[in-house]
């Protein structure tokens, strides 16, 4: 462990660290080039390495280089160290890889993305998912429910009728599986005790950083593991009103980005530790 390193500050991307324009704030983007030597940045995400990087370089960040930070990606379904070595990876076992098919084949009217270590699969493509698709660099593969491969790692199901995404999540509420709303119109389910916090600490260990106090930022349910697990959590002032009521601190990004305000608060803390 570095020696200089006195903290960990997790950071969500979709609704946190990028806007609804998939922008990052000019400050933010100067900041995650130059990032203070005492605390350690991870990206903690629902996105894969690869669409998370298309955003950050779409942003001017690390384009054509291997992303230098390490990511708990798919919220928690696998993670990586600094330059993109492969640390963690968890899949779902094949009898529930079964039932999610079952699932897809039974609300054919409703998108169900089938998330890989690399590749996408999506079933039963409407529209708004493809136009989803495009927005988050999917490139998805369309497929038919008997067709979803062997190892899936992350199931993203998409769909604007927010009565059938609710339905769905009552549905799988008893099943042996993680599922958290990370966006107004997307559910999100990943194999049985597999939590972005989870992950974010078997990495911390593997990286020798596990002794270190956690901060986490992030706008949707799948951060609430990460809330848990923090000194002190954030969220940016347009995360759902149900975050903002879980958040110890609530960040106006419009005036100087996200970070400089996390950053003061994380420093001042790490500086006078008994305060």
């Amino acid at each position: 462990m570095d020696s200089g390193t006195k903290a960990i500050l997790c950071m969500d991307i979709d609704g946190t660290l990028i806007d609804a324009n998939e922008e990052i704030h000019p400050k933010d983007v100067a900041l995650l080039q130059e990032f203070p030597e005492q605390i350690q940045p991870v990206l903690t995400t629902g996105r894969s390495l690869n669409t998370a990087k298309a955003v950050l370089q779409q942003n001017g960040l690390f384009v054509g280089v291997s992303l230098p930070i390490p990511g708990v990606f798919m919220n928690g379904g696998a993670a990586y160290q600094p330059g993109e070595v492969l640390a963690i990876k968890q899949s779902f076992s094949p009898r529930t890889l079964k039932k999610l098919a079952i699932l897809a084949k039974t609300y054919d009217n409703t998108a169900f993305s089938f998330f890989c270590l690399k590749d996408v699969y999506l079933v039963n493509p409407t529209s708004f998912a493809r136009h989803i698709s495009q927005i988050h660099f999917l490139k998805a593969i369309e497929i038919m429910p008997d067709k979803v491969p062997g190892e899936v790692i992350k199931l993203m199901i998409l769909d604007q009728d927010r009565t059938t995404l609710a339905e769905i999540k009552r549905q799988t509420s008893d099943w042996d599986v993680e599922v958290a709303y990370s966006l107004p119109f997307a559910i999100e389910i990943n194999p049985p005790g597999i939590t972005k916090a989870y992950t974010l600490q078997a990495l911390l260990r593997e990286m020798g950083l596990s002794s270190l106090p956690i901060y986490s930022v992030g706008d949707g349910e799948n951060d609430l593991s990460l809330f848990r697990l923090s000194q002190m959590s954030f969220a940016p002032d347009s995360a759902h009103p149900d975050i903002l009521k879980k958040t110890d601190r609530i960040v106006n990004r419009k005036k100087d980005g996200l970070l400089i305000p996390i950053l003061e608060q994380i420093n001042k803390i790490i500086s006078n530790p008994l305060s």
